[in-house]
């Protein structure tokens, strides 16, 4: 699913995201909310404000980045999200917007340390964990019965 290579690189970025990844996280929402207010509605605002959103996300991101050679350690982190994004009403055509402002962030935040290399991995990786999502969300939607 993910190349040897990206998987190299994004594990090599873990340290990095466990240092600076709320301040990425923080940075994406802004990015995404001011180019795409429209997803607004989706986010409970006061776990913005708190910085418990960006928070939680930072942990997931570092997570994947730890463990993304060994996908199966993520499932129940998997679940546990895809249920929420059932329950806001994510969709799939949603996902390449919060990947764009997450690729944007990581270049804001981390400068010279997200080189194109860097970047590249994280897209990769991004588009794999997008699509376990999608995949799993969609069947929730199916169990309930939603469509």
């Amino acid at each position: 699913m993910v190349s040897q290579q990206t998987i190299d690189i994004v594990k090599s970025t873990a340290p990095v995201l466990k240092k600076q990844g709320k301040e990425i996280t923080s940075r994406m929402y802004e990015i995404m909310f001011a180019n795409y207010p429209e997803v607004k509605s989706q986010f409970n605002m006061s776990a913005q404000a708190d910085g418990s959103q960006p928070a939680k996300l930072a942990t997931a991101v570092y997570s994947y980045a730890t463990h993304i050679d060994d996908l199966p350690s993520l499932k129940s982190m998997v679940e546990k999200i895809a249920h929420r994004h059932v329950q806001t009403h994510v969709q799939p055509e949603q996902y390449p917007i919060v990947g764009e402002c997450m690729l944007q962030a990581m270049q804001d935040v981390l400068g010279e340390d997200a080189t194109p290399e860097v970047i590249d991995a994280w897209k990769e990786a991004y588009q794999v964990l997008a699509e376990i999502f999608i995949h799993r969300e969609h069947e929730i939607y199916e169990e309930e019965g939603v469509s």
